[in-house]
């Protein structure tokens, strides 16, 4: 008889002992899910910020008369920006291209195709446009947007 009732009184505790489990497995399968939900929108908002960042970077360091302008690589459009070193005249373009941020460095006069460009980071649409020494920078990675505006100090190359 005693040992039936030291059993009866075990199930209620073995019973809390599960159901403490269980609501503590929720919680965490809950806490993953909105961990996973915010990481994501965070790593989006890396890339845009990174992209924006480093193009507006690149601008302020070429921000000089005919320092800056716009260019095309074959069918693709591009930020052009200008030097010279040692007498000869050298333009870095920045442009999308496959899927990439891509840049290249070469000499102004040589003749180069979009895929000669070294990958910078992956991006899903870009755009750049340059009027009036306001230069619009549209980025787009992992269906965040960011959009910024450059006010440009020098003359663009070209006007």
């Amino acid at each position: 008889m005693k040992k039936q009732t030291r059993f009866l009184e075990t199930i209620p505790n073995l019973l809390l002992f599960f159901l403490f489990t269980a609501c503590m497995l929720a919680t965490l399968l809950a806490g993953a899910r909105v961990y996973q939900r915010v990481s994501s929108v965070l790593d989006a908002q890396f890339s845009t910020t990174t992209c924006i960042n480093y193009i507006s970077a690149k601008v302020r360091h070429y921000d000089k008369q005919d320092g800056i302008g716009m260019g095309r690589l074959e069918s693709v459009d591009a930020l052009a920006l200008y030097d010279t070193y040692d007498g000869e005249e050298y333009v870095t373009y920045i442009y999308s291209f496959d899927g990439y941020l891509m840049e290249l460095f070469c000499s102004a006069d040589g003749q180069f195709l979009p895929q000669d460009g070294q990958q910078i980071m992956p991006i899903d649409n870009f755009k750049i446009s340059l009027e009036n020494q306001m230069l619009f920078v549209r980025c787009t990675c992992k269906e965040e947007e960011e959009v910024t505006v450059l006010d440009i100090h020098s003359k663009e190359r070209g006007n």
